[in-house]
């Protein structure tokens, strides 16, 4: 129970009245077993949070997509090093023939911000849409630029076209990852058909404005419902939980098998990306491929969605923006997710995200200076 940490309900709670959130759902979990799952708070203005609430998890989401990816790479189906053009052959003409799948996952692909128009636009017209805008590819030697989302729609084409049964990236990512994981309730976007069965498990959401919280659509459909592989993966945090204990475990599932070699998982939560300043966050950010790694060595108190003060420098994770997180600290055993209700704002956020990891470490008796 959350009562049992009250480092960790103190901040929440501190974020509850400070109108940051209504509720925040909490996985914690010490060398594969789990310490908490529990939530505090509302989920709606007449349901509380628990830990059944299907939470968005936003870009906490990023590290499923790439896993798969590099499940294909382990297996010899792809190549992390190949250009964009050989999986997807209309790219081979235009500037993001050349960029590589790794480049991708590391955030260095030199590929500029655009607006895909997710969620109202659908699939096919969100992938011609940054085929048909990216004119240009910058250098990114010195800098890195993190991708919110347009990128992670050209590796979730790359699984379709790869995939023998043809099958839709949320299919791909429900059957060969989430399930073989032993993740159950975990979706990219939410089957319309599943909405009456699961609609008391949802809550609402909710932005700041003004220091106060108002409604956000990202509740409803097509917010709800549409998948993108970058940021709108939902399910309760223990899922996330137990994908972070897949990697600490070198790739082991419940069964005994592997869903990642223990090689492949080392170079995942390796770093690819190192002392490079980002131009979308503003501050120098260490990748692995798809995950962040701990860059606490380049200023703990305003690296953005760091994993707090605490954790060790082989700490991995990902969070999501202003609502989510999710990390393994492997030298502590630990894995922490958590997600909120409220886009309380990046300032407001990146202080409850560093107030939330680094309650965990205290109550857990782990925090140690470095």
């Amino acid at each position: 129970m959350l009562q049992d940490l009250p480092e960790t309900t103190a901040a929440i709670q501190n974020g509850i009245e400070r109108q940051m959130h209504t509720g925040v759902q909490v996985y914690v979990s010490l060398n594969g077993q789990p310490v908490v799952n529990d939530a505090i708070g509302m989920a709606t203005a007449d349901r509380a949070m628990s830990s059944e609430t299907i939470m968005l998890w936003r870009s906490a989401g990023k590290p499923i997509t790439a896993a798969a990816i590099c499940r294909l790479w382990e297996q010899g189906d792809l190549s992390l090093d190949s250009p964009l053009s050989e999986y997807l052959p209309e790219a081979a003409h235009s500037v993001l023939g050349d960029v590589t799948i790794q480049q991708i996952l590391t955030h260095t692909s030199g590929i500029p911000l655009i607006d895909t128009h997710w969620p109202t636009a659908g699939w096919d017209d969100i992938v011609a849409r940054i085929e048909r805008q990216v004119t240009h590819v910058g250098s990114l030697t010195d800098d890195g630029a993190y991708q919110p989302q347009s990128t992670w729609f050209l590796l979730g084409e790359i699984l379709q076209r790869t995939d023998a049964a043809q099958r839709k990236f949320q299919d791909i990512v429900a059957d060969d990852v989430l399930q073989a994981i032993g993740i159950r309730e975990a979706w990219c976007g939410l089957p319309e058909s599943l909405l009456p069965e699961i609609q008391e498990r949802l809550p609402d959401f909710y932005v700041r404005e003004k220091g106060r919280l108002v409604h956000s659509d990202y509740g409803t459909p097509p917010w709800l419902t549409q998948p993108s592989p970058g940021g709108n993966m939902r399910g309760p945090v223990r899922e996330l939980g137990r994908f972070y204990e897949m990697l600490l475990h070198d790739g082991k599932v419940a069964d005994g098998g592997h869903y990642l070699q223990p090689a492949t998982v080392a170079s995942m939560t390796s770093r690819h990306r190192t002392d490079t300043h980002d131009t979308t966050f503003q501050h120098a950010v260490d990748f692995g491929l798809g995950l962040i790694i701990d860059s606490n060595h380049h200023g703990h108190a305003t690296v953005p969605y760091g994993f707090g003060q605490y954790c060790s420098e082989r700490t991995f994770g990902h969070g999501g923006a202003q609502c989510a997180m999710g990390f393994c600290d492997p030298d502590a055993k630990l894995v922490v997710a958590w997600a909120a209700n409220g886009f309380c704002g990046e300032g407001q956020h990146q202080r409850r995200n560093r107030a939330i990891n680094e309650a965990v470490y205290q109550d857990l008796g782990l925090a140690k200076q470095r």
